[in-house]
């Protein structure tokens, strides 16, 4: 009896893999062709899929940038999304990220990409906020966490078995971490066992593992056909490619006059240069509470830095130099709460050391914490902020 409930189990399994592998190569047949401008939509599919990522990195003239809540930042003009629009200095940028996408996020996206971004110019955004004490919340790493990319990077043969327990035990650690969390609902079992297995086997992990292991395959198969199908919308209501045009000659000097001009205009309630939107609704008559309410914060010891080294070990496993653009934190605004000149030095040099010793190309700009403009809020690149990195990427792009 019980013989022939392996038997039916296992033929069962088969006839849904089948199934599931004809339907897979349809979609896959009747995907419309990707279009560029995808790539300034910050859509969340390209962060918890695979496919949108995969298919702009196949395109010579592609840039992908990952970062997070400062993507969102689009109604400013020197935003790379609005600044490279159309193809203005020969590529375009792929905007990967939302608010709370830290490290570990884009270690996990990248690590499950196969071969499709080596060699190809990634863009790594760092930002000060990821770096409290236990690195990103549980709550926020849910949000984005991809079940379709932990198991593909699970199964990816060119993943180092150490790379895959560290990630692993983060996972299971965020996954405990969120059930503890009032009101949530409990993570995916199956994935939560994997994790904890691949985090640390022990011979009755194994054999769950074993008895699991059609489930993951049945996963991944449904995960990849949700993912062309999402993609699949996603690409055809964007916009067609506009007819791509030769780099032209950027006058800087003007640039930047352009952009503190709309600076000005966007900041005119507050001394900060925030944008007046932000200040209302986060600053506003809370200013006077808010006076040394940081007094007590640092960022000397945090868990994002283990998953920093991760994301650079990731990188470089998979053959990405990356350039990696360091944020500053607003130097007036950190003085008024209290964050002090000296923590905030110390965690810049915390985050230029690990990237010294990865031989990651930085774009440091945290000696720009005190220059107007520079960021439009208290954490987010601002209009000059923005130009500078518009001018690094077309440095890097072009710098062999």
């Amino acid at each position: 009896m019980l013989r022939r409930f392996f038997i039916g189990a296992a033929a069962l399994v088969i006839l849904s893999s089948v199934l599931l592998r004809g339907v897979y190569l349809y979609l896959s047949y009747s995907m419309p062709p990707y279009r560029g401008s995808v790539g300034s939509e910050n859509h969340n599919q390209k962060i918890t899929g695979l496919y949108l990522v995969k298919e702009s990195a196949k395109r010579e003239n592609s840039l992908i940038i990952y970062g997070s809540s400062e993507l969102r930042t689009l109604e400013i003009s020197t935003h790379p999304a609005n600044f490279f629009k159309g193809g203005r200095s020969g590529f375009q940028v792929n905007l990967v990220g939302r608010g709370s996408c830290q490290a570990l996020i884009h270690a996990i996206s990248i690590a499950a990409s196969g071969d499709s971004l080596t060699g190809k110019r990634v863009a790594l955004i760092t930002s000060p906020q990821s770096y409290a004490e236990e690195g990103i919340a549980p709550d926020m790493f849910m949000a984005n966490f991809s079940p379709q990319q932990y198991l593909e990077l699970i199964a990816a043969e060119d993943i180092p078995a150490e790379m895959k327990e560290y990630i692993s035990a983060r996972v299971e650690t965020l996954f405990f971490r969120y059930e503890n969390m009032a009101g949530v609902s409990p993570p995916d079992p199956a994935i939560k066992a994997l994790a904890s297995h691949a985090a640390s086997p022990t011979p009755l992990s194994s054999a769950l593992d074993v008895i699991l292991t059609p489930y993951y395959a049945l996963s991944r198969g449904l995960f990849d056909m949700k993912d062309l199908t999402l993609s699949a919308r996603i690409i055809k209501s964007a916009e067609e490619d506009a007819p791509r045009q030769p780099p032209e000659e950027i006058d800087w000097a003007a640039e930047e006059e352009t952009a503190i001009r709309e600076a000005e205009a966007m900041t005119s309630s507050n001394g900060f240069g925030i944008l007046d939107g932000y200040y209302a609704a986060n600053i506003g008559e809370r200013l006077s509470r808010l006076e040394n309410r940081d007094k007590n914060l640092s960022y000397s010891v945090s868990e994002e830095y283990g998953d920093l080294r991760l994301l650079f070990e990731v990188c470089r496993e998979k053959g990405i130099e990356p350039l990696f653009i360091h944020v500053p934190l607003h130097g007036a605004w950190s003085d008024y709460t209290g964050f002090l000149t000296e923590r905030r030095e110390e965690y810049y040099r915390n985050v230029n050391e690990i990237a010294k010793e990865y031989g990651i190309e930085v774009l440091d700009l945290t000696g720009r914490e005190y220059d107007e403009y520079f960021l439009c809020d208290v954490m987010h690149l601002g209009w000059r902020g923005w130009l500078e990195v518009d001018r690094a990427l077309i440095e890097y792009y072009y710098g062999g």
